[in-house]
């Protein structure tokens, strides 16, 4: 059966922006399932609602990454109240988000999900993304490792990890517990995750190889800016419509 493609043509305004954004994370969790990044129907991505500073787009906790849709997001509040939509929140997976989204200016959109490399970097006590790859130039100074999990997350674990996370940081590395990244938008956030689960691969296969791995020096990683420098759009915004364009073809569900 042939899915029908809701039109932003008809719609205005915030409307038009709410679903475009719902539009973008539904591509978000395909492409993660494509890739092998959930773990069954858990794992969480969250969105603010264009136009809100309270309201933010979740998945249900029923559906599985491959069933979601733009129109079959929640809307829930910073505490995971549902507020639109039809599902059940899973409020604990939730908390941090909405921590998170408060607390940074920059964490517009968060993925959170157990993709196999950053997950198996997360088990390793005083485990590292490594730095032998051109990608690291592009990362560096966006990863922080958190080195602790101390049961559920509650005020104090949130603010504890608000704080190492700080005002540049995009990219966590979460003690056992797979990685989180954060994004103005959903382009900036995926790329994020897809770039840092890719170097998470490269680290893994390396090192069953050797331990003397090569190092992307300090300064590089410092000064690397833009990776396309003097082209527009952005690279995340290019790679996420050339992502978006292979599930036009092969899951167009996903704008429904």
């Amino acid at each position: 059966m042939t899915a029908v493609i809701r039109s932003m043509d008809s719609l205005k305004g915030a409307d038009a922006a709410e679903w475009q954004a719902r539009v973008h994370l539904a591509a978000a969790f395909r492409l993660a399932n494509r890739a092998g990044w959930n773990e069954g129907i858990a794992n969480h991505f969250s969105m603010i609602v264009p136009g809100s500073t309270d309201r933010y787009l979740l998945n249900p906790r029923e559906l599985h990454f491959s069933e979601i849709t733009a129109s079959n997001l929640l809307v829930v509040d910073e505490k995971g109240n549902r507020l639109a939509g039809h599902g059940q929140v899973r409020a604990v997976a939730f908390y941090l988000h909405g921590r998170l989204h408060k607390a940074l200016p920059g964490a517009k959109c968060i993925l959170h999900a157990h993709a196999p490399y950053s997950t198996a970097i997360s088990l390793v006590r005083g485990g590292r993304l490594g730095k032998a790859h051109g990608i690291a130039m592009g990362l560096g100074r966006l990863v922080c490792h958190d080195d602790e999990m101390q049961g559920p997350v509650n005020d104090d674990e949130a603010d504890r990890l608000i704080r190492i996370v700080g005002p540049d940081k995009r990219i966590i590395f979460h003690a056992m517990h797979g990685m989180t990244t954060l994004g103005a938008t959903v382009a900036e956030a995926y790329d994020h995750f897809y770039f840092a689960e890719r170097m998470s691969m490269y680290t893994v296969l390396a090192r069953q190889m050797s331990d003397d791995l090569h190092a992307v020096p300090d300064a590089a990683l410092r000064s690397y800016g833009n990776r396309d420098p003097g082209l527009e759009p952005s690279a995340d915004i290019v790679h996420f419509n050339a992502m978006m364009r292979v599930l036009d073809r092969e899951e167009p569900d996903y704008k429904t």
